[in-house]
């Protein structure tokens, strides 16, 4: 069992773990991928909401997202 994080709005536990859908299973499509891949181009999300406050948190395949791309970790936005 995963332990429990803390919701960065209220401090609750972010304890309802699911996905967000609409027609299908929502992902993820980095803008710089690469062009010839075995794999799609997209990248899968899990989520977790707070029952507190309601605060959604997107989780990405980030193993999946380094393939896709140039393989680094990818630098901090300023």
């Amino acid at each position: 069992m995963e332990p429990t994080r803390k919701c960065g709005r209220c401090g609750g536990a972010m304890v309802a773990p699911g996905a967000l859908y609409a027609a299908v299973r929502l992902s993820f499509r980095p803008q710089d991928s690469k062009f010839m891949t075995f794999e799609t181009g997209d990248v899968m999300t899990k989520a977790m909401m707070c029952r507190d406050c309601g605060l959604v948190e997107i989780v990405g395949d980030v193993n999946k997202l380094r393939r896709l791309t140039s393989g680094a970790a990818p630098s901090p936005m300023p």
